[in-house]
C-alpha cells in the first residue's frame, strides 16, 4: 500500500509540474514579443511580413498557435500580396508522443490575395500541395546542423526523428484578385477550400473548393464547386484526380456539371482525362483525352461526344436566337480526334443539325506545305429560307465566294480536297437530288471538277475554276471560269420556281461554258460571258398562239373569214439554237423549230436586267394548211414563203406577251395586194379581167418580169400611203 501511495503521489506531483509549466508559458511568456524576430527572419528570406494582430498559443484541448491580422508579400520569391484576418495551426498531441509532428489543422480565415504575375499565380495554385514540402524542406535544412553538432560524439548520421503530415487545411471567406494590365481585374470571391489528409506520400485525400466570380458581359456572378480525391507522388512526379466533379451555376441557361478522372505523369509530361461525363446546359457531354509531350511538342488523341445541344437555350443575344434556323436548333457531334503541332485529324466524324446528319473524315496537315482532305456524306439538307426582313443575300448584295472559300485560304498556298455527297439539298424551294461536289484547291486556285445532281426532273453537271490570286490586291475580285450541262430540265418547274411564273412547258437540254468575276450574286450574274447550245422538246407556250397569228394574217391578205376558237397556247416541235450570253443579254442567233406544217426559225434576245424578251420568228408554210386543225391558205404569196412574226413580252411577275406578224412585212403584203387589184381593175384589158380574176383565186401571176410605167406609178402611190 505504501508503494501504491508513492506512485499516486508522484503522478500528482508530475501533473502539478505540467500544469505549472503550462500556466507559466501561457501567462509568463508573451508570444507577441516574438513578432520583431519573425518579421526579421522573413525579411532575410526576401519576404515582407507584418503581423498587426495578436499572436497566441494554447495547450488544451489542442496544442495550437494563433495569429491575428497579418500581411505578407515577396515579389522576388514569386509570392503575391497576401492578407488574412486570422490563422490557426493546430498540432496533434498523440502524434507528438509517437515522435511525429502532425498538424491536425491549418485554418486561415479572411484571406485576401492579389496576383499580378504568372509566377504568383503558380504559387497560389500550388500552395496547398507545397505546404508539406515546405516543412520537409525545413527538416532537410535542419538535419545537417544536427549532424554537425553531434559529429564529434557520433560517427553515424543523426536523422531528425520527426515526420510531417497535415490532417486538415481550411481556407474560408477568401478573396483572390487577378490583376489584368489594361483590362478589368478578375475577382474570385467567397473562396472556401477544404482538404482532409493532405500528403505527398501517394495516399489519396479529399479536397473541396467553392468560389464565386463574375465574367465579362455576365450580369450575375457565377458559382464554382469542385470536389476530388487527389493523389500526389513527388518521387515519381505523378498527380492523380479521382472521382472529380465540377459544377458551375449562374450562367444564363447554361449550368455545367462534369465528372472525370485525370492523371498527370511529370516524367513523361503526359496528361490523361478519362470517364468524362456530364451536361453543359441541355447537352450531354462525354469523352476522353490523352496528351503527351506537354513541355516539348504537345499532341493529343481522344474521343468527344456532345449530344442534344439546343442552340436557343444557350446564353445568346435575342437577335441571334431569332436568326438561328429552326431546323438547325438541335446540334449533336461525335468524333475521334488526334491533334498536334503538325496535324489535326478527325475520324468517324458524325454531325447532326436537327434532322440533317452528316458523317465523314477530316485531315489537316500543318507542317511544310499545308494539306486538307475532307470527305463528307449526308442525308437531306434543308437550308434556311431567306426572310424578307434581311434579304441582302437574296438581292445579291452579300459576299458569296469569299466566305465559302476562306477556310481554303488558310492553307497558305497548300493543297486541299473536299468531297461532299448529300441525298438532297433544298434551298428556297429548289431541291437538288443526289448532290455531289468534288473540289480541289492548289494555292489560290480552286477547281470544282464535279458539281452535279438532279434538279427540276432533270440533271445538271458543272465544272468551275475560281482564281483567288488577286484577292490581296485592292478592289480585286475572284475570277470564275465554268462549264455547265443541263439534261431534260422541266422548263415550267424551273421558271415557276426561279421567276415565280412561266408560260413555257417542255424539256430543256443545254451545254454552256463561260467566264465571270465578282464576289456577289449580282456581280457574278452581271459579268457572265459565254456561249453554248440548247435544245428543247415537247415545247408548249401558253398565252400565245403563233398558228392563230399566222392564219389571221393570211385571212387579212385573202379576205376570208378565220375561225374564232383557238387554243390559248402554241405547241412546237423540237427546238435547237446557239446561245450567247454577254452584258446580261442572252442572244439566240439561229433558233429553229416547227409547228404543224410551219417550219419556224428566228433569232432574238432576252434582257435579264429588264426581264423582257424580243424574238423575230420566221414561219414558212410548207403546204396548203397550217395543221389539221389550223387554217387553209390559198395564196401562193404566203405559202412556201418566210413570214416574219415579232414575239415580245416580259417574264417578270404578271408579265404579258404577244406574237404578231411583223409590221413592215404586213405593209409590204398590203401594198402588193392593193397594187394587184388596182392593176387588174383599171389598167389591164377587160377581156383578160375574168381570166386573171379566176387565176388569182388559184395562184398568183408571175411577177418576175420588169415593171412597166404603170406599175411604177402604183408603187409610188402606195409608198406614199404606207410610209
Amino acid at each position: 500500500m505504501k508503494w501504491l501511495k508513492g506512485i499516486f503521489t508522484l503522478i500528482i506531483v508530475l501533473l502539478l509540474v505540467i500544469v505549472a509549466a503550462a500556466t507559466f508559458l501561457l501567462i509568463g511568456i508573451d508570444p507577441n514579443s516574438y513578432k520583431p524576430e519573425l518579421e526579421k527572419l522573413a525579411k532575410e528570406n526576401n519576404i515582407e511580413l507584418s503581423i498587426d494582430g495578436d499572436l497566441g498559443w494554447s495547450f488544451f484541448p489542442n496544442l495550437a498557435v494563433e495569429a491575428g491580422s497579418t500581411m505578407l508579400s515577396g515579389k522576388e520569391a514569386g509570392i503575391p500580396d497576401i492578407q488574412f484576418a486570422r490563422a490557426d495551426f493546430i498540432l496533434d498531441w498523440k502524434a507528438l508522443l509517437s515522435r511525429t509532428v502532425r498538424l491536425r489543422a491549418i485554418n486561415i480565415d479572411g484571406a485576401d490575395i492579389k496576383i499580378e504575375t504568372a509566377a504568383e499565380a503558380a504559387t497560389v495554385v500550388s500552395l496547398p500541395a507545397t505546404l508539406p514540402a515546405a516543412e520537409s524542406s525545413t527538416r532537410a535544412q535542419t538535419q545537417p546542423q544536427i549532424q554537425s553538432q553531434t559529429q564529434a560524439q557520433e560517427s553515424s548520421t543523426v536523422e531528425l526523428p520527426f515526420e510531417l503530415a497535415i490532417d486538415e487545411f481550411n481556407l474560408t471567406n477568401g478573396r483572390i484578385t487577378i490583376v489584368t494590365e489594361g483590362g478589368t481585374d478578375q475577382v474570385l470571391e467567397q473562396l472556401n477550400f477544404t482538404s482532409n489528409g493532405l500528403n505527398l506520400d501517394g495516399q489519396p485525400f479529399t479536397i473541396d473548393l467553392n468560389l464565386s466570380t463574375k465574367l465579362p458581359e455576365q450580369p450575375s456572378p457565377i458559382s464554382i464547386e469542385f470536389q476530388s480525391k487527389p493523389t500526389f507522388q513527388l518521387d515519381t512526379q505523378i498527380a492523380e484526380l479521382a472521382d472529380s466533379t465540377l459544377k458551375i451555376t449562374g450562367l444564363e441557361q447554361l449550368p455545367i456539371t462534369l465528372s472525370f478522372n485525370s492523371l498527370y505523369q511529370g516524367k513523361e509530361s503526359a496528361l490523361s482525362l478519362a470517364n468524362l461525363t456530364g451536361k453543359v446546359g441541355p447537352a450531354d457531354v462525354a469523352g476522353e483525352i490523352n496528351a503527351i509531350g506537354l513541355d516539348t511538342s504537345p499532341s493529343a488523341t481522344g474521343k468527344l461526344s456532345i449530344q442534344n445541344l439546343l442552340l436557343n437555350e444557350l446564353p445568346l443575344e435575342e437577335s441571334t436566337k431569332q436568326s438561328l434556323p429552326k431546323d438547325f436548333n438541335k446540334v449533336s457531334i461525335e468524333t475521334e480526334f488526334s491533334a498536334s503541332e503538325t496535324l489535326i485529324k478527325l475520324d468517324q466524324l458524325a454531325l447532326a443539325l436537327g434532322k440533317f446528319n452528316i458523317e465523314g473524315n477530316a485531315f489537316l496537315k500543318l507542317e511544310g506545305q499545308r494539306e486538307l482532305e475532307l470527305t463528307l456524306k449526308g442525308n437531306d439538307l434543308k437550308l434556311p429560307t431567306s426572310n424578307t426582313e434581311n434579304n441582302e443575300a437574296a438581292n445579291g448584295k452579300e459576299a458569296l465566294l469569299t466566305p465559302i472559300l476562306a477556310p481554303l485560304l488558310l492553307l497558305d498556298g497548300g493543297k486541299g480536297h473536299i468531297e461532299l455527297t448529300l441525298d438532297s439539298v433544298t434551298s428556297d424551294n429548289i431541291k437538288i437530288d443526289q448532290f455531289h461536289l468534288n473540289l480541289f484547291a492548289n494555292g489560290s486556285v480552286l477547281q470544282i471538277t464535279d458539281l452535279s445532281g438532279g434538279i427540276f426532273d432533270g440533271k445538271f453537271q458543272a465544272t468551275t475554276k475560281v482564281d483567288l490570286r488577286d484577292l490581296h490586291h485592292k478592289n480585286k475580285v475572284p475570277k470564275v471560269k465554268f462549264s455547265k450541262q443541263l439534261t431534260d430540265i422541266d422548263i415550267y418547274k424551273a421558271l415557276t420556281t426561279l421567276a415565280e411564273q412561266s408560260d413555257v412547258h417542255g424539256k430543256l437540254t443545254m451545254d454552256f461554258s463561260g467566264t465571270t468575276l465578282g464576289d456577289t450574286q449580282e456581280a457574278l450574274m452581271a459579268n457572265v460571258k459565254g456561249n453554248g447550245k440548247l435544245s428543247a422538246n415537247n415545247l408548249q407556250i401558253d398565252n400565245i398562239n403563233v398558228e392563230r397569228s399566222y392564219c389571221e394574217m393570211a385571212a387579212l391578205i385573202e379576205k376570208v373569214a378565220v375561225k374564232s376558237t383557238w387554243p390559248n397556247s402554241t405547241q412546237l416541235k423540237d427546238m435547237q439554237s446557239d446561245i450567247i450570253w454577254k452584258n446580261q443579254m442572252v442572244t439566240f442567233p439561229n433558233l429553229t423549230t416547227g409547228m404543224g406544217n410551219l417550219a419556224i426559225s428566228g433569232n432574238g434576245t432576252v434582257d435579264l436586267n429588264q426581264e423582257i424578251y424580243n424574238m423575230l420568228i420566221t414561219a414558212n408554210l410548207q403546204g396548203d394548211s397550217t395543221s389539221d386543225t389550223g387554217c387553209h391558205v390559198k395564196s401562193k404569196s404566203i405559202r412556201n414563203r418566210d413570214i416574219p412574226l415579232r414575239c415580245t413580252g416580259s417574264f417578270a411577275e404578271n408579265g404579258e406577251g404577244s406574237c404578231l406578224p411583223d409590221k413592215q412585212f404586213i405593209n409590204q403584203l398590203l401594198q402588193d395586194k392593193i397594187k394587184e387589184k388596182l392593176f387588174d381593175k383599171f389598167l389591164e384589158p377587160k377581156e383578160d379581167s375574168a381570166s386573171n380574176s379566176d387565176e388569182s383565186n388559184t395562184e398568183e401571176a408571175d411577177t418576175n418580169e420588169p415593171k412597166d410605167i404603170k406599175e411604177q406609178v402604183i408603187d409610188s402611190l402606195l409608198k406614199g400611203i404606207f410610209q
